[in-house]
């Protein structure tokens, strides 16, 4: 099949899928949007495309899958909705760093096996790290953007710790819209239960309920220490455009009374 017109990919080459759970949740993600299509790679260009040439860029792939003769495949196409602008950030912040994805969805591996308060603390700072760089990442493409989007963005990547579609989406790059966190933060991991101690020993099943108690209080922690870094850089951007709009209030001024001067009697 022919691919995409050069002036709309964005990228020489396939999704560097450089590590197996990525490749995993790429071909998870691929096939919940186009089952057993041939066509996927060019499908995952029309999410990382400049946002205005989309519709014109899928509805040019559906009409050509149907003068090929692939009908069904033509119609899925057709029907592929066009992303959000955090989304189409995130989307090309995944495809050019495939590395920190895979940080990321490593974390929420490592948090969910985590057997001590030390393991969960190491994943919860892996996974900061890479929320923080991805987030980063997703507003270069945007140069900077807006509040309201950083804020999108942040909480769809928080958001996919416990959305295993959203993740999926975010590794292959083809997310659609943003996400929302469960629990009004990152929400509750699925980790595995603690296993049933022996009823002789009291002392070690609180244990075990204290150290699992104590690693929910972590995740929780890192979710809010999370929530104030990205309320930080919000703030610090705010103060930026702020002081921008005062220089140059300040400088409108000062012209608007040397114009003043210059008036006659």
């Amino acid at each position: 099949m022919t691919a995409l017109p050069l002036s709309l990919r964005p990228f020489s080459g396939p999704y560097p899928l450089t590590r197996p759970c990525v490749q995993v949740l790429w071909r998870g993600a691929m096939m919940r949007v186009m089952p057993g299509d041939d066509s996927a790679p060019e499908v995952a260009d029309l999410y990382v495309i400049p946002l205005d040439k989309f519709t014109p860029a899928r509805d040019a792939l559906a009409q050509r899958l149907k003068a090929e003769g692939d009908a069904d495949e033509a119609k899925r196409v057709a029907k592929l909705r066009k992303p959000s602008v955090a989304a189409w950030a995130l989307n090309r912040a995944a495809q050019s760093h495939p590395e920190l994805v895979s940080k990321l969805v490593d974390s929420h591996k490592m948090l969910r096996q985590a057997g001590s308060r030390q393991a969960v603390e190491e994943a919860s700072v892996t996974r900061r790290q890479a929320v923080a760089a991805l987030a980063d990442a997703a507003m270069t493409e945007l140069d900077r953007g807006s509040l309201q989007t950083r804020d999108r963005v942040n909480r769809t990547l928080l958001a996919v710790a416990t959305d295993a579609e959203g993740e999926a989406d975010l590794a292959a790059g083809t997310l659609v819209r943003e996400l929302e966190p469960s629990g009004g933060g990152w929400g509750e991991m699925e980790l595995p239960p603690v296993p049933e101690p022996d009823p002789a020993k009291e002392d070690a099943r609180v244990a075990d309920e204290a150290r699992e108690r104590a690693r929910a209080r972590e995740i929780e922690a890192t979710d809010a220490e999370s929530q104030v870094d990205a309320a930080k850089q919000a703030l610090a951007e705010a103060r930026r455009r702020a002081k921008q709009a005062r220089s140059a209030a300040d400088k409108a001024a000062e012209e608007a009374r040397q114009a003043e001067k210059k008036i006659p009697g």
